[in-house]
């Protein structure tokens, strides 16, 4: 929306110089209640989220209301023109929001060493253990990543081998597959694997020649705090 604000009484000439007084467009978008006001007519929804004081990588769904239009889907990449008759706000609502119906139980299909089932735990992280194609996996649902990624969490998983722990587990995979703010291509995620028919993008990440897998010391515990490390390497921290 519009609104008009002089640098005069009323528009015309106080001085009596026969200039007239600048006029200042003023424009404003509400988002989720908090109203911004704007001296130019476009604004990227994730600059509209971050001046109101919404994190935009908290993964909302965000759509923008025009009035007499069903509501529109935007991203946070969506440029917003406030010159467009009838903008009326934007609206965010958290993802996966659902009717207070209990959630579905996790998936065990295997299970894991204890010290990693109260890590996980301990963690607060949504984990299920899925065979699929004689593959077992550990999937971790929303999994947090550092800033500097295109998104805030990811579903990760970890290939765990029956021999486990006494044979290592290997790098790890994401779905969807990450990629960096900055637009640089992340090196070595050649890897694919398919779980819960999509496919997973795997980071071909492991131990050096000095620090190989031990089985009586390495676990999921080890190998999450390897994972960290990758992810946090490629933003710079």
């Amino acid at each position: 929306m519009k609104t008009n604000t002089s640098n005069g009484n009323d528009g015309h000439d106080t001085h009596g110089d026969g200039a007239a007084s600048h006029h200042k467009h003023e424009w404003k978008l509400n988002v989720q209640g908090v109203t911004l006001e704007l001296d130019v007519p476009t604004i990227v929804v994730r600059d509209a989220l971050d001046q109101a004081g919404f994190n935009p990588n908290q993964g909302w769904q965000i759509f923008l209301k025009i009035a007499g239009q069903p509501k529109q889907a935007v991203d946070l990449t969506t440029e917003i023109d406030l010159r467009t008759p009838g903008i009326e706000k934007l609206r965010l609502t958290p993802k996966d929001v659902n009717n207070g119906e209990a959630p579905p139980a996790p998936c065990r299909d295997f299970g894991l060493l204890d010290i990693d089932e109260k890590h996980l735990n301990r963690l607060g992280l949504h984990w299920e253990t899925i065979v699929e194609a004689n593959r077992r996996w550990l999937l971790l649902h929303n999994y947090p990543l550092p800033s500097g990624y295109t998104a805030a969490y990811t579903k990760l998983a970890l290939e765990v081998p029956t021999a486990y722990p006494g044979a290592q587990l290997y790098g790890f995979y994401a779905y969807p597959p990450l990629a960096l703010s900055s637009g640089r291509t992340i090196d070595r995620t050649q890897l694919r694997g398919v779980l819960l028919g999509v496919e997973f993008h795997g980071w071909s990440r492991y131990r050096g020649p000095g620090e190989p897998w031990n089985s009586a010391t390495d676990n999921v515990v080890t190998q999450l705090a390897l994972v960290d490390a990758a992810l946090a390497k490629e933003v710079g921290e």
